[in-house]
């Protein structure tokens, strides 16, 4: 079910602020919604179940995700990674009991049913996507072991970047229910963008100024900037202060995924009745992070 709704600026004063401003809205297709601020494209959400790599199929992710000059940062189905899908949430390891059940991150005996969704403008003009997934393994196909609701806020641009703030809320519907990263040294999992990149694009973060990308995750705070100034591009990835546990960025220059990993190799409990709250966002820009106010940033998060 899909519900659109639009606030009503009844102020004359929020009238005039958005009277030359691009409006925020979503454009419904068969498979998904389009965002878009005008005529320009944000991103696409895949809320139906995209099969087009058979043993891949997956939904409720955004691909494609365009820059702030209207080109794709974004990839799907890559030939390396095939189950990799632009921006996503996903975990290697999911117990019941003590037993695994599917592997949401390779999309292996996983599916999720996605309903509620939800969109409106707020009075600051910002677009608010909302919706409810629930999670599946195809060995028990009628039950959820775990209810996702999640608001997305895509702000609009500004002259050199453009701001989204994921919030998800995940509450276990099974007793006994454990998630986890790979069950390696790595522990990737969680928060994952897969974007392009190549030789030229340049990492730094919140306490390092300049990042070379290795094989393990790496503690560099609450941020990290993926970006390449050639292209006049970049992205900011943001893990919330109030995010449980210190953010492990997985960072690479090329041929795989960006990811906050979070809780690691070591599968952790989730319960019935203490849903888990993670936020991020997503920092779009032209490629040069020192002109973000990240302070200003991190400050929306607390």
């Amino acid at each position: 079910m899909v519900r659109l709704v639009f606030l009503v600026m009844a102020l004359v004063g929020c009238s005039a602020l958005r009277a030359n401003a691009q409006l925020i809205h979503l454009k419904k297709e068969a498979d998904g919604f389009w965002i878009l601020e005008d005529q320009d494209k944000i991103f696409f959400f895949q809320k139906t179940m995209n099969d087009s790599v058979p043993g891949y199929a997956r939904n409720n992710y955004f691909h494609p995700v365009y820059d702030l000059n209207g080109q794709i940062i974004t990839e799907d189905f890559p030939a390396d990674h095939p189950h990799q899908r632009g921006l996503y949430w996903a975990w290697h390891q999911v117990l019941v009991d003590g037993q695994a059940i599917c592997d949401p991150w390779d999309t292996k005996d996983f599916f999720q049913n996605i309903s509620d969704v939800e969109f409106y403008v707020n009075e600051n003009g910002r677009g608010i996507l909302r919706y409810t997934s629930f999670w599946h393994t195809t060995k028990k196909p009628d039950d959820p072991f775990l209810m996702e609701k999640t608001e997305v806020i895509i702000h609009p641009r500004t002259a050199n970047y453009r701001q989204i703030d994921f919030k998800l809320n995940l509450r276990a519907l099974e007793h006994k229910l454990f998630l986890g990263g790979s069950n390696d040294e790595k522990g990737y999992g969680g928060f994952t963008m897969r974007m392009q990149t190549n030789e030229h694009t340049l990492f730094s973060a919140e306490l390092e100024k300049n990042i070379t990308p290795q094989n393990l995750s790496v503690p560099v705070g609450q941020y990290v900037h993926i970006s390449n100034p050639e292209l006049k591009r970049g992205v900011s990835l943001i893990s919330s202060p109030e995010n449980p546990g210190e953010p492990r960025w997985i960072l690479r220059q090329t041929g795989s995924a960006q990811n906050c990993a979070w809780p690691g190799r070591h599968a952790i409990p989730w319960k019935v009745d203490e849903p888990v709250q993670l936020k991020y966002s997503v920092i779009i820009h032209k490629g040069k992070p020192k002109h973000l106010p990240m302070k200003h940033l991190l400050k929306n998060h607390k």
